[in-house]
């Protein structure tokens, strides 16, 4: 699963608890990509953005 927003907001905790859900017979193996846990949204600075988002995007495709 990859999210832009970090792990404690966006649809990430929804979306696990539903594929997760072994009343529904779901086990499915999710690995979370996104930024670490946070009280905001955004850093406040576009360089910590920027390199959040390169390693995001690495992740997401296998290469970090």
């Amino acid at each position: 699963w990859v999210q832009e927003e970090p792990s404690n907001m966006g649809a990430w905790q929804y979306m696990h608890s539903i594929f997760v859900n072994k009343e529904l017979g779901l086990d499915v193996d999710l690995q979370l990509v996104a930024r670490k846990s946070s009280a905001s949204p955004a850093t406040g600075f576009k360089k910590v953005h920027d390199q959040q988002q390169e390693r995001i995007v690495k992740e997401a495709f296998g290469e970090g």
